[in-house]
This record gives C-alpha cells, structure tokens and sequence, in this order.
C-alpha cells in the first residue's frame, strides 16, 4: 500500500519522560522483530516469547515497552503504515510539475515496496487478522484518506497549470492508489509472477497517457 500520513501514532511513547535513545532503539528492534516473525510465520504463531526469544530479550522488557500483544501489534501497524512517508515525499516534493511528481510517487512507492517485503506481507496478514470492520476504519483513516487527498492536490494543481487534463481528482487518486495497492497485493502472494519494475512502468504509462493534456 502507499501511504502519506499526517497522524500521530497512539502507539508512539508518551507521558512526562521523553524515552531515552536507548529505550528507542530497544522499542524499534522489538517492534521489527515483531514484523520479521510475522512475516515468516503469521500473526498466529508470533507469540511475545518467541518475539523476546528472537530479539535477545525477556518478556518482560517486552513488557515495559509495550501494554500486551495487542499494544505491540498496534505499533508495529503504525510502524509499517509511516515507514514509506518520508521516503515517498522526499521523491515527490523535489519535482516542479504536477506529472514528475506523480511519477516520482509511483516510482518511489515501488522502490520503498521492493526494499520492506516482510512489512507488506506482514500488512496484509495483519489487515486480515483485526477483521474488516476494524481495519476498514483504521485504513481509511490513517491510509486511504490522507493517500487520496495528496494525490487529489497533486492532480488539480497539475490541472489548474494547465498541465493536466481535467480529470475528477479525487477518482484519478483512487485509480493510481488501488493501482499500486493492487499490485502490492498480488506481489505479497506471489512475488514470482510480479515484476514490481515491469508494473512501475505500466502505470506511469497508463497514467501519463490519461492525463497529460494534449495526448
């Protein structure tokens, strides 16, 4: 999935004391080890013991990072919905028009894909497990909505230039979003038969195609 997210995780560290780098470093290795046993073993078998056992660590230091396992899965889903953010936008904000910068998302949301399997096939099995009236909620919110609305500036910016045709915005975001999540979905599965360049290419293709003005 692709992400530009604008909320803060509830999960994240609060209180009166900041946590030490220490404290942080501990949280993130937790938290990643987490995602790695998920996505070898699925969520089911990810137990806090086996969790602690793989990351060098007691259950107990488990516990002083995180309430339950329901606090860590929290975490870890926040992790792996904000991971791509800055990636994404460092890409996309350096370009001027309104074209390179939907190249660069779509680019850029492949690279950041290609490079954090385990996150995505722990996303999906994750997705699965919180059931789909809950994490209908939970994506929509923290993915799609905040997804769609930059992707729809980005569009009518373009449009207002001159640059673009002038296509429904909000539409054209979901079509390139589902493009990529689709193809996200199917690579998770069976990453043999996706080619993650091969479907970059495709859809700045079909992008540009549809909506450069004057094609």
């Amino acid at each position: 999935m692709v992400y530009i997210l604008t909320m803060r995780s509830k999960t994240e560290p609060s209180g009166q004391t900041r946590p030490t780098f220490i404290e942080e470093a501990r949280r993130s290795q937790i938290i990643e080890t987490a995602i790695e046993i998920i996505a070898t073993r699925g969520v089911a078998q990810a137990s806090l013991a086996l969790i602690a056992r793989q990351a060098g660590c007691s259950k107990g230091v488990i516990s002083y990072h995180f309430e339950g396992k329901e606090e860590l899965i929290d975490a870890i889903l926040s992790r792996i919905i904000r991971a791509p953010t800055d990636f994404i936008k460092s890409r996309v904000e350096v370009q001027a028009r309104a074209m390179d910068k939907l190249r660069a998302f779509v680019s850029a949301s492949f690279e950041f894909m290609a490079g954090h399997r385990n996150h995505y096939i722990a996303l999906v099995d994750l997705w699965g497990s919180r059931g789909w009236y809950e994490g209908r909620n939970r994506f929509n919110a923290e993915v799609f909505e905040p997804t769609r609305h930059y992707l729809a500036r980005i569009l009518e910016a373009g449009r207002e230039a001159g640059e673009l045709e002038p296509r429904p915005a909000t539409t054209m975001a979901s079509i390139l979003q589902a493009s990529i999540d689709g193809v996200m979905v199917q690579w998770v599965c069976d990453p043999e038969a996706v080619d993650l360049q091969a479907s970059t290419d495709e859809i700045l293709k079909m992008a540009e195609a549809h909506l450069r003005a004057g094609n």
